[in-house]
């Protein structure tokens, strides 16, 4: 599902974690760079279009996602049984779309903060700036927590994580609007790529949500 990642790294065991582990702690940290190299991809094609307003679909059609591959609860498709594919691992979220995207913009976020911040000089103060970092690290905790509950099939729960951070999300948008107008125009790339971020996390809360709710109606 997630370019060139290898079929044999693709967890191949149960979702429910009882599938075969044979990889250890070298191979699991070898897994993990690998899968920040897909978050760093996502946003590198991210800021290439960052200014269209469709920029997440074409970002996630470079990364080879079909729409299906936002619902909630899709595994990868192109994992295979063949013997030479490698281990069989137990199932993570790791390579779900919605992790990777929730991962990339919460860099972008933090990296737009810190320019705005080193730019705006002694105009933010430590409060403000310890509040608005605390509510973007509260809202990729709660996409997480949602995206973990999509794959265990509660998507009960999922919606209650996908609206914490969606109210996360939101907080975070009237902070950065609160903002002083001397920080803002300190710094009106960094400013404005904040807001634009912030608006597609909202977007992703708002799509798993509905998937959630659509899923949920059909069981």
């Amino acid at each position: 599902m997630i370019g060139p990642m290898h079929d044999g790294d693709q967890p191949l065991g149960d979702s429910d974690g009882s599938g075969n582990a044979s990889w250890g702690e070298a191979d699991w940290s070898g897994y993990l760079q690998r899968n920040d190299l897909e978050v760093g991809r996502f946003l590198s094609y991210y800021n290439e279009v960052k200014n269209l307003p469709d920029r997440l679909d074409i970002s996630a059609r470079r990364m080879g996602w079909e729409n299906a591959d936002w619902a909630p609860g899709e595994g990868p498709e192109e994992v295979t049984d063949d013997e030479d594919e490698g281990p069989d691992l137990p199932y993570c979220i790791h390579q779900h779309p919605v992790y990777v995207v929730a991962r990339a913009l919460s860099l972008q976020l933090t990296h737009s903060f810190r320019r705005l911040n080193v730019d705006a000089g002694a105009q933010l103060t430590a409060s403000e700036a310890t509040d608005i970092m605390h509510s973007f690290w509260d809202a990729q905790h709660q996409m997480v927590m949602a995206i973990n509950a999509t794959d265990t099939g509660d998507l009960p729960l999922a919606l209650v994580h996908m609206k914490l951070a969606l109210a996360a999300i939101n907080y975070s948008i009237g902070l950065t609007a609160g903002l002083p107008a001397g920080v803002r125009l300190s710094s009106a790339e960094a400013a404005h790529d904040l807001e634009a971020t912030l608006f597609d996390l909202r977007e992703v809360c708002l799509r798993v949500m509905a998937d959630c709710r659509w899923d949920g109606r059909k069981k």
